[in-house]
């Protein structure tokens, strides 16, 4: 039992220690502010801490070459970089000054007047054209959660009984006791370059102080609000696509029904152009024929005549004839031959030769009178036949006028039908990029507001990785004015008196007054 309870009251020793030891170098929760003393083009002098505790007893990190109890006399154990302070306030302020002088921004100021750059040393009770550049970018050497999550606000203040024709971009404008103040945002992950103009004379002016804060905008956005917005957009979407589709489809039709037609003309003008060049041939012809049926019905006079000859002839040598024979016969004419001779048959081949010369007559003139005849139709027919080619010709040049025109409407057609085949790729396209445009719209606000507000995440401490319970850090940095340096010695009227909290912190600021 000795050695079980001597076991027991050793492992209680060890745990106890153990809980002591946690205890002591578990961090204390706090806030730091950090104050930067910068010169007046911006580099850090000096960077000092103000830490803030609730609790009374605290243990805190920080490299700092010197430290002071803001608020009570309270001794502050520094071992190291390790701080612990029983406090006897409810709330502790103690200040540290770091070794370290990097802060999260590289801060650059450059004065110029009249164009030429100027110590800022020389500056004060200056006059002419100032311009001020301050630019700020990320310093690589300190942790880029401040960079990317802190927000700035750079402020200058300029006396406006001293400075004329102000001119700056993308700054707040304030009046305030007669100055005009410029305040100028910087967004988390961006840095700055502020440009300012002005006519001053005797010139002084305060000095420009950064804040920094992490910014955290906690915005809860009711996407609800517009979802149904977007879901109608969407269906409408969907129905211009379909009705892409359907004109698609209706141009499909229109392209090849008009191929078809197409096609259809082309037969067309080749057939109007095989039938203009057999009307030439028929016109030929025609031509041809009544040029010869002309020459026929010249000749038709001659033979007539040469007809009528034969017969009078005829007739005056067989009326000689009869009169030689004493027969008493009336003079026989091609009227009244036959009549006469009919009832006589010793003159029945005398008949026979009348009848052949007058059927021969008869019948040339039926002839003449058939190609007189004949002539006329034919000047009628090559005149039918001029105008038909006329008209085949005309018809011939319009057909293959509204061939060309067909050809020229299918290809643009076909255009047409090309566009739209785009116009349906593009509208599956848009179907397809805002099937989650409600998605896409909230990501995309996100990332907005990430650029504005920062990538959030854990406070982390500025001064030291071990302090791991941190519930804010700020930053307030100061650059030195620009005045006219008091050559007065004051050496010899310090104060002695133990200075105040708020007179602490304003002295750190050379804003406290000692006289």
């Amino acid at each position: 039992m000795k050695k079980i309870l001597s076991v027991i009251l050793t492992l209680m020793l060890i745990c106890t220690f153990s809980v002591s030891a946690y205890a002591k170098t578990t961090p204390t929760q706090k806030e730091e502010v950090v104050y930067g003393i910068l010169s007046q083009n911006g580099e850090v002098a000096n960077v000092f801490v103000v830490n803030i505790f609730s609790d009374k007893n605290i243990v805190d990190y920080g490299d700092y070459t010197a430290v002071e109890n803001l608020t009570t006399t309270d001794v502050i154990n520094k071992s190291g970089d390790e701080i612990t302070i029983t406090s006897s306030a409810d709330k502790l302020y103690y200040q540290g000054t770091l070794k370290s002088k990097q802060l999260p921004w590289n801060i650059s100021i450059k004065y110029s007047l009249d164009g030429k750059e100027i110590a800022p040393s020389s500056l004060a009770c200056k006059s002419g054209k100032l311009e001020i550049e301050v630019k700020i970018t990320k310093n690589s050497k300190v942790n880029s959660s401040f960079y990317n999550n802190y927000a700035l606000q750079v402020t200058l203040a300029l006396d406006s009984s001293l400075c004329d024709n102000i001119k700056t971009e993308n700054a707040t404008i304030a009046e305030a006791g007669g100055d005009k103040q410029f305040a100028y945002t910087v967004l988390p992950g961006n840095g700055a370059d502020i440009y300012l103009t002005a006519d001053v004379h005797d010139f002084e002016m305060d000095a420009i102080t950064i804040n920094g804060i992490k910014l955290a905008l906690n915005l809860d956005i009711d996407y609800s609000q517009f979802t149904k917005q977007i879901s109608q957009l969407t269906d409408t979407v969907k129905q211009l696509d379909s009705g892409a589709a359907d004109l698609l489809s209706g141009a499909q039709q229109l392209s090849d029904g008009m191929g078809q037609y197409v096609t259809g003309l082309k037969e067309y003008k080749d057939g109007m152009a095989q039938l203009d060049a057999g009307v030439v041939g028929l016109q030929m012809g025609a031509d041809g024929i009544e040029s010869g049926l002309n020459s026929l019905a010249a000749q038709n006079s001659s033979l007539l005549g040469g007809a009528q000859s034969i017969l009078q002839s005829t007739f005056d040598s067989v009326n000689s004839q009869l009169a030689a024979m004493n027969l008493s016969l009336p003079t026989l004419t091609p009227e009244n031959y036959s009549v006469i001779l009919e009832g006589i048959p010793s003159l029945a081949s005398l008949k026979a030769q009348l009848d052949g010369v007058v059927q021969f007559v008869d019948g040339l003139k039926s002839y003449t009178g058939g190609v007189s005849s004949l002539a006329s139709g034919a000047e009628d027919l090559s005149g039918g036949i001029d105008a038909l080619k006329t008209s085949t010709s005309q018809l011939a040049s319009s057909a293959n006028d509204l061939y060309n025109s067909a050809d020229v409407l299918n290809t643009a057609l076909l255009s047409l039908k090309d566009g739209i085949s785009e116009y349906k790729n593009g509208t599956s396209q848009f179907v397809a990029g805002t099937a989650d445009i409600d998605t896409q719209i909230a990501d995309q606000v996100d990332d907005i507001l990430d650029t504005i507000s920062g990538s959030g995440g854990k406070t982390i401490s500025f001064v030291s990785d071990k302090n791991t319970n941190i519930t804010a850090v700020q930053f307030v940095l100061k650059a030195d004015p620009i005045q006219i340096t008091d050559t007065k010695d004051n050496t010899n009227d310090e104060q002695t008196a133990e200075l105040t909290f708020w007179q602490k912190f304003l002295k750190l600021f050379g804003l406290y007054n000692e006289e």
